[in-house]
């Protein structure tokens, strides 16, 4: 039997509304929530894709693949996947990669619990590395990979490589600046700073505010932010809702705010791009907008100047940067904490978390020893500072129920945003054109440079920018 093309974009907008749908599903308050609706969440996409009219169209275009376009070709491999994930999935948990992904989140990052903790935490993280391991060989065709390999298949040699080798070369230095600069200097913790007095009724009506300046930007889409109990987007038809959890301090909460902005951006920027891209594409786009939207309000004093014109008596725009420089950069005693915003450190963070992660794929430590090697790598890299087993939990199924290779991605991207220099006036950095437009309101004709959305070749010097740079500014908030 014959094919159109157009079955299978049929297909795929199928999908698309499905996932929808399941969003719908997390939109609704937990007491509105029926048990049909929940079975919804977990079959209805999953019944669908193995249906036979699914599958005929998938193996049909599989076969014929000089039938489509490049483009076409990239999307069908978005099936691909899903059948791939199913596959190793049900093989190593019995269950669908969606439920297994949504079980394992439920589990371990929003009712984590001592109890399951000594049952399941080995078992789990086990059946984690042979579903990624059997899944990355698969798909890319693998022979006895290691875990570098999966990497440059999915970023690329270049942008692996080169950031990969940085963080070998120059690991003893990062720590020393840590330890031997940060922590000698006079540099407050954030027991010592006081942050802007916004209530959570005020930085609600802000982060509104905020987004209604660049609303240009966002082109048709409406996006709005609210509290509630845990922090999530959620996106129906053309709205974006983004979901903050319980108010902690302005800080904090601003922090969490411009992490899902920019994922929400990147969401709306999907639509418009001439060619499908790949999941490890969509996945290195929203981690870079995310985090170069948290660095906005350290990156320039307009962010500052914004929230002078809003509040009535705050203070001025240069005391409001001053604050909130000081709750960015304050040492945090617990660095693994989720509250944590102090930039190096959650730099660090992620320098643990790569090293580790590679061990673990490669199967040089248990998943037991990844604990162990967590607190070891913590007090080596941090010193004397408090945490506690599970809060290194949730940071460990954090970063491997969002993919592979995250920490080192992040890492990448902060090195990305000094290739041309330091984040100030006198060097022509990434976000110099987008203050240009706001300030000059005219943000409808700013273009966002791709290069920056991409991984590519990390050059040396943009690790002794990132460190000048950074001496820069705690220079600015010492005591």
């Amino acid at each position: 039997m014959q094919y159109a093309v157009s079955e299978l974009r049929g297909l795929l907008d199928t999908m698309d509304m499905i996932e929808e749908l399941i969003q719908s599903y997390e939109s609704l308050d937990k007491y509105q929530r029926n048990h049909d609706i929940h079975i919804i969440r977990f079959e209805f996409m999953d019944k669908y894709m193995r249906s036979q009219s699914s599958l005929m169209i998938y193996q049909y275009f599989m076969n014929h693949l000089d039938e489509l376009t490049p483009n076409e070709q990239r999307k069908i491999q978005k099936i691909s996947d899903y059948y791939l994930k199913d596959k190793y999935a049900e093989k190593f948990f019995g269950k669908s990669y969606n439920v297994v992904q949504d079980e394992l989140k439920d589990k371990w990052q929003e009712s984590l619990n001592s109890n399951q903790f000594e049952e399941s935490f080995e078992q789990d993280l086990d059946r984690l590395r042979l579903f990624y391991s059997n899944y990355f060989v698969e798909k890319f065709q693998l022979q006895s990979p290691k875990y570098k390999d999966f990497l440059t298949n999915m970023y690329g040699e270049e942008f692996v490589y080169s950031c990969c080798g940085q963080l070998k070369k120059y690991r003893e230095k990062i720590i020393r600046f840590y330890q031997s600069y940060l922590l000698s200097q006079t540099i407050p913790t954030n027991a010592s700073v006081s942050d802007l007095r916004i209530t959570e009724q005020q930085a609600f009506y802000f982060f509104n505010f905020f987004l209604n300046q660049f609303s240009s930007l966002i082109h048709s889409c409406n996006v709005k932010v609210e509290f509630t109990q845990k922090a999530k987007i959620i996106k129906i038809n053309q709205k974006f809702l983004i979901n903050l959890s319980p108010y902690h301090s302005f800080s904090v909460s601003l922090f969490e705010f411009l992490t899902l902005l920019g994922e929400v951006y990147s969401k709306i920027l999907e639509k418009p791009l001439k060619n499908e891209q790949t999941e490890e594409s969509k996945s290195y786009e929203k981690q870079a907008f995310s985090c170069y939207a948290t660095l906005i309000p350290i990156i320039s004093i307009d962010f500052s100047k914004m929230i002078e014109k809003f509040f009535v008596g705050i203070g001025s725009a240069e005391e409001i940067y001053n604050i909130l420089l000081k709750n960015y950069l304050a040492i945090r005693r617990n660095p693994i904490s989720l509250s944590n915003i102090n930039v190096f450190q959650l730099f660090l963070i992620d320098m643990i978390g790569y090293e580790l992660e590679e061990k673990w794929i490669d199967g040089e430590i248990t998943s037991r020893e990844l604990l162990i090697k967590w607190q070891e790598l913590i007090v080596e890299y941090f010193g004397k500072t408090s945490f506690n087993e599970f809060e290194i939990t949730l940071r460990i199924f954090q970063h491997l129920l969002e993919g592979v290779g995250i920490p080192l991605v992040r890492i990448g991207i902060i090195l990305t945003a000094f290739e041309r220099g330091m984040l100030n006036d006198h060097y022509d950095h990434p976000f110099k054109p987008l203050l240009h437009h706001f300030r000059n309101q005219t943000l409808s004709s700013f273009c966002v440079d791709e290069k920056f959305l991409s991984p590519h070749l990390i050059k040396e010097e943009n690790l002794q920018y990132l460190l000048l740079y950074l001496t820069q500014l705690y220079h600015q908030v010492s005591l």
